[in-house]
């Protein structure tokens, strides 16, 4: 009897555990067949401008967090996952001076680092690198160093300092491995696709966010004298001009994506940023040749759309700088912030003679006396190059001069549709990096620029090396021609 009994609750056991198997196959197949299908990306735009709406950042976060730990579990590309992280940062524009509200989102870090290491062993990877791993190493061990000598170990060890110093190396390099390690394993193609639809979606989120705020603000039949003062403006902007060359690149394959351009260009009029208006104005002037070179317009209706964009600005131009900078107009404040501006880099330099090994490091508030941002913030010079002389010194200077130097030359190691948006894209973020933190805001800024090289490098076929294979093909990692 006990034997029979046992036989039974064996046999009931193991096809309970089939029928749990086969439904979680059909739930990954599913997953996998809504990663790859056009809805995904609408999806998380719906999600997250829909919280927006409903002035609910908290809730939207967990709810874009929980899709993330579903899609680590779920789907075997892991951009699925990062995506939803990306887009919980446009999210967070609704609380930019208080991020404390996200507190309690903090509970979710645990089962999102349960999730990754389940997903690294359903899908383990062979991590690989290729020629941009050169320029993060250096970044990683320049902001590891930056400040040594200067900061003690307690502000070192600050969670803003360690934010800064291991965000903008040591994880921008794991990102780095992980994304151009699935973009070997995985289908390699799709991949890049589904990377530029992250872009351009949260191109098309922040816009609407702007665009919401001033709907917000706007009373009925009052006249358009300004925009609104947006606390998050030059995050705004540095998303927006960053990614403006996206719906450019998607009109060369279907020009219904050319409607999606005026919407950005109006967001980045409308966020009030000086930055978005020089830099934005440049990015479109520069969108525009894109569209002549691919053929998606003809150099006549180039040289057109060129006069009428000449009269336009002097005919009009005026106007629109007063409404876009009159909520800053009043009183000292564009005045004021010039002066911190110029103070920052006259403190850059001499931050970099008194410590021209590894400046001040990025975490140090000694600054702050010029200027504080937001809580959360670091110390920021307003300018990308003194940043790097005066947080990082020569070691930084090193650093980020090879990581520029690759990317460059991996931009042009050929022509494409693909490639010359992406360097229009790196172009945006290191304009942007002249006057605002760009490149020096470790999420999202800097992890997209990682991703847009890891991408690159499949679309000029650069190699990638696993690690195990690099002390004798490290020499090896040079752009071949397709």
């Amino acid at each position: 009897m006990y034997v029979m009994i046992y036989g039974h609750f064996d046999t009931t056991a193991l096809r309970v555990r089939r029928r749990l198997y086969a439904v979680c196959c059909c739930i990954m197949q599913q997953t996998e067949a809504f990663w790859h299908g056009k809805f995904y990306f609408p999806m998380l735009l719906g999600l997250t401008f829909g919280f927006i709406l409903f002035k609910a950042p908290l809730i939207g976060a967990a709810t874009l967090a929980m899709v993330s730990i579903w899609m680590l579990l779920c789907c075997s590309n892991i951009l699925a996952a990062i995506a939803p992280l990306c887009m919980i940062s446009i999210l967070s524009t609704l609380s930019y001076t208080g991020l404390e509200v996200f507190a309690p989102c903090a509970m979710l870090v645990g089962p999102l680092i349960a999730a990754l290491v389940m997903h690294l062993k359903l899908w383990p990877m062979k991590l690989r690198l290729g020629r941009s791993a050169r320029g993060l190493v250096l970044v990683s061990i320049a902001t590891l160093l930056g400040g040594m000598g200067v900061m003690t170990r307690a502000q070192a060890l600050q969670p803003m300092a360690l934010y800064y110093s291991l965000g903008l190396g040591v994880l921008l390099l794991g990102i780095y491995l992980v994304v151009r390690t699935e973009m070997v394993e995985g289908r390699g193609d799709d991949t890049v696709q589904r990377f530029l639809s992250l872009c351009y979606t949260m191109s098309m989120c922040m816009a609407l966010v702007v665009l919401w705020a001033y709907i917000e603000s706007w009373e009925a039949g009052a006249a358009l004298n300004t925009v609104p003062n947006l606390k998050w403006r030059n995050f705004a902007a540095t998303i927006l001009v960053a990614t403006l060359p996206i719906p450019f690149l998607f009109s060369v394959k279907k020009r219904m994506h050319l409607f999606s351009a005026p919407v950005i260009v109006l967001a980045l009029v409308l966020t009030g940023s000086r930055t978005a208006l020089l830099f934005g104005a440049v990015m479109l002037v520069l969108c525009t040749c894109y569209l002549a070179r691919w053929g998606v317009i003809s150099k006549r209706v180039l040289l057109v759309l060129a006069a009428m964009g000449a009269v336009a600005a002097v005919v009009v131009g005026p106007t629109v700088l007063q409404v876009a900078l009159g909520s800053r107009l009043h009183g000292e404040v564009l005045q004021h912030s010039n002066m911190s501006r110029v103070r920052f880099m006259a403190r850059a330099v001499e931050d970099f003679l008194q410590h021209p090994l590894f400046g001040i490091g990025l975490g140090n508030t000694a600054n702050s006396d010029i200027f504080m941002g937001v809580g959360g913030s670091m110390v920021f010079y307003h300018n990308m190059v003194a940043q790097i002389m005066g947080s990082m010194g020569m070691m930084g200077i090193v650093a980020y001069a090879v990581l520029i130097r690759d990317r460059i030359r991996l931009l042009l190691t050929v022509r494409s549709a693909e490639v010359d948006a992406m360097a229009l894209v790196y172009l945006g973020m290191l304009l942007v990096s002249m006057t605002n933190p760009g490149e020096f805001c470790p999420f999202p800024n800097a992890i997209l620029m990682v991703m847009a090289f890891a991408a690159v490098e499949e679309l000029v076929g650069d190699p990638a090396v696993a690690l195990e294979e690099l002390p004798t093909k490290w020499y090896h990692l040079t752009p071949s021609r397709r």
